[in-house]
């Protein structure tokens, strides 16, 4: 029972793949597109933790063999990252010929059991999990293994930006994939005269300071009524996010920034014709408005892809999606600071599908206070009691 897969090649799926070769686990990552895909979407945006807490001690040993590697003080932007760290350290003696890319997970099940088989009980983990899989010529096949680890991130899937999280008649036709993802800092793509960003995070907040060095107009529209769009980090110890903190709430407020923003409204409706965009808004339930852009940025945040493990029995936190332990500990948490955090440790991962994880990003569910650091800690968590326990080994 020594055979695992790890499911993404994102940077907490390459340590999961690392600890498990070392460990002696006959091991597979399969990725459904290249080493670090998620990342390189937002390439050309600076990570605001230093290198020395996006990697581990393992994976620059290993990733130094292959290229010179970045200081441990450097801030890296999605597009050095990768190529810097995880493009070595996927090519590393360990991990070479072991990750099968352009290879998506469709559906995961166990061999002699369904969804509602056996339910809670420890006579599931004798079967293997049986995982369908696609590769980029259209041809499908099954993989095997007895401990499956779900390290997919969770920006594979994005939200809405309509009423309640759901759609808003015509998001679904307006808009694509890419109008989801950070602004771009490419000439090709920033000629616009009216942009309209959507969303109250940071992915919202850099986009709003890219636009504002190439849009004429832009329109930024949060939830709530707060006093500043981005709430601050008291004391923040990391530059790059107290920098753009307070950057993207100084344009919000500078009538002479070109950045107009609207607490608090609501998208009811999208339009799109040959000269762009019409947003029909409501601010209160008796007042509505419209905007004509000719550009939109949703960036109401990620939720993780739960649709292939539907099968498995997972006890999901029905406000965030993430495993229900974890879940409830984090909303336990009332700093908005992901430094202060602690990794809570393995029990809290646990799911009543025994041998399964879910590590990284993926874990946090729809809760936007992850930080890589916490997730390369769970995987270093779960290794030591895996080789103490002995699971998967045998």
């Amino acid at each position: 029972m020594n055979r695992l897969v790890i499911v993404g090649a994102g940077p907490v799926g390459l340590h999961a793949a690392l600890e498990a070769a070392a460990n002696g686990f006959d091991m597979t990552v399969i990725e459904r597109g290249e080493v670090g895909a998620a990342i390189r979407h937002w390439a050309h945006v600076k990570l605001f933790t230093p290198f020395s807490m996006t990697s581990t001690s393992a994976g620059r040993a290993a990733a130094s063999q292959i290229d010179v590697l970045p200081l441990p003080n450097d801030f890296l932007t999605g597009k050095e990252y990768v190529q810097q760290y995880l493009v070595p350290l996927s090519s590393s003696q360990l991990l070479k010929g072991r990750i099968q890319y352009s290879t998506e997970l469709l559906a995961v099940s166990r061999q002699a059991y369904g969804k509602s088989h056996a339910i809670g009980k420890p006579e599931r983990a004798t079967s293997p999990f049986r995982l369908l899989v696609q590769h980029a010529d259209g041809m499908q096949n099954v993989i095997e293994c007895d401990v499956l680890l779900d390290c997919t991130g969770f920006s594979t899937r994005h939200r809405f930006i309509g009423i309640g999280g759901i759609p808003c008649p015509g998001e679904l036709s307006c808009l694509t994939v890419e109008d989801y993802e950070i602004a771009s800092t490419d000439p090709q793509c920033r000629q616009s005269d009216h942009a309209i960003v959507v969303g109250s995070g940071y992915s919202a907040a850099t986009s709003v300071c890219i636009l504002q060095q190439s849009c004429k107009q832009v329109t930024w529209i949060t939830r709530g009524d707060r006093e500043l769009p981005i709430a601050s980090v008291e004391n923040d110890s990391l530059p790059e996010r107290r920098a753009l903190t307070e950057q993207a709430n100084q344009f919000a407020v500078d009538p002479a920034s070109g950045i107009h923003w609207m607490p608090g409204a609501q998208i009811e409706m999208i339009e799109r014709d040959e000269n762009g965009y019409r947003l029909t808004l409501s601010a209160s339930e008796s007042a509505q408005t419209s905007l004509v852009c000719d550009r939109i940025v949703a960036n109401p945040g990620f939720r993780p892809d739960t649709r292939p493990f539907e099968e498995l029995q997972i006890h999901r936190c029905y406000a965030t999606d993430g495993p229900m332990q974890l879940a409830a500990h984090l909303l336990g948490e009332t700093s908005s600071d992901c430094l202060i955090q602690t990794v809570p440790g393995v029990e809290l991962l646990r799911n009543p599908e025994l041998n399964f994880y879910i590590l990284g990003a993926a874990s946090y569910g729809r809760d936007s206070r992850f930080l890589l650091k916490n997730g390369l800690e769970q995987v270093t968590q779960l290794f030591q009691s895996i080789l103490v326990s002995g699971v998967g080994l045998k």
